[in-house]
């Protein structure tokens, strides 16, 4: 869980300062080719949010992508199961034993490598 907040973490800096870096940026760029008088304040700052709002599309296409994913090969091991007659029996919560609500599996199933996280 640590790992996961750690690169949580540098991804918000990463962003953050990537964004930074554009604005300034498209800053100069602005400055070469206008004079002071005529810069508009706040314009690096729409490129920049421009910018972001692509960077946001393209992870949640990404988060589409990886969620379709895990269902077609859900569906994909549910349908071997049945042809090899290799049911799963479902907990109490209706979850087969071992898994997650999404799936995968749980930390008990790790037998012992703790240190490979």
């Amino acid at each position: 869980m640590f790992r996961r907040l750690t690169w949580l973490g540098v991804g918000v800096v990463a962003g953050f300062g990537a964004s930074k870096w554009v604005e300034r940026k498209a800053r100069q760029q602005l400055a070469r080719y206008f004079p002071v008088s005529r810069l508009p304040l706040r314009a690096g700052s729409e490129i920049a949010d421009r910018a972001r709002d692509k960077a946001a599309g393209k992870i949640l296409d990404l988060r589409i992508a990886v969620e379709g994913g895990r269902d077609a090969m859900a569906a994909k091991e549910a349908e071997l199961r049945r042809q090899l007659g290799l049911a799963e029996a479902a907990g109490p919560d209706g979850l087969a034993h071992g898994h997650d609500h999404e799936g995968r599996r749980g930390e008990q199933q790790s037998r012992g490598r703790q240190f490979d996280r």
